[in-house]
């Protein structure tokens, strides 16, 4: 099965997620509210198109269980907290899904990318192998960073926290149009090497 037209559909849900995370830097509750929303209807076409690729790979098809359970912990999390009103257990309770929502979102990504990985080779993809992994690690590490910066406290350091950010949701965008490249390149053209 081609994949390149499952991997754009990918690359532009990401695009749009990574944009709307950036318009969620607002103090407005109904601005994070409707950024949150919007990200969940990206994680759905993210679904999708994990369920499409699912037959690839044992590794991509577990990323797609993941990811329905990262969309439903999160959406219950959004639930939760339209109902908490003061009410301190159920903001607890709310944040501990929306960890679990990001931990199997993270366990998706992992499939996702390993998956992704671990075709480069027997598909003679003209990519690095290895190099779609960082998909994964840079915004990890720039969350780590960025929240460095912000335990200071510094007003200086808070503008380079998001900088920092903003980066590291860049990488992923970078290397996954990379990949996408050179899976087009030989799926057009099955037969050169």
């Amino acid at each position: 099965m081609k994949i390149y037209p499952h991997l754009r559909v990918l690359w532009g849900a990401l695009v749009v997620s990574a944009a709307i995370n950036l318009a969620a830097l607002s103090d407005s509750m109904a601005v994070l509210l409707a950024a949150n929303v919007l990200n969940l209807m990206c994680y759905g076409v993210i679904a999708y198109v994990l369920y499409r690729l699912s037959d690839e790979s044992t590794l991509l098809s577990r990323a797609f269980p993941a990811q329905l359970l990262s969309i439903a912990l999160i959406a219950l999390a959004l639930v939760c907290t339209q109902l908490s009103h003061g009410n301190i257990m159920l903001q607890n309770f709310m944040s501990l899904l929306s960890m679990a929502g990001s931990v199997a979102g993270l366990l998706s990504e992992y499939y996702l990318y390993w998956g992704l990985d671990e075709r480069i080779i027997p598909h003679a993809y003209n990519y690095p192998a290895r190099r779609i992994r960082w998909c994964l690690y840079a915004p990890l590490l720039g969350a780590f960073a960025a929240s460095l910066l912000l335990l200071t406290g510094q007003p200086s350091l808070i503008m380079a926290a998001g900088i920092v950010q903003f980066g590291a949701q860049i990488v992923p965008l970078v290397l996954l149009w990379q990949y996408m490249r050179a899976v087009q390149v030989r799926e057009d053209n099955p037969l050169s090497f």
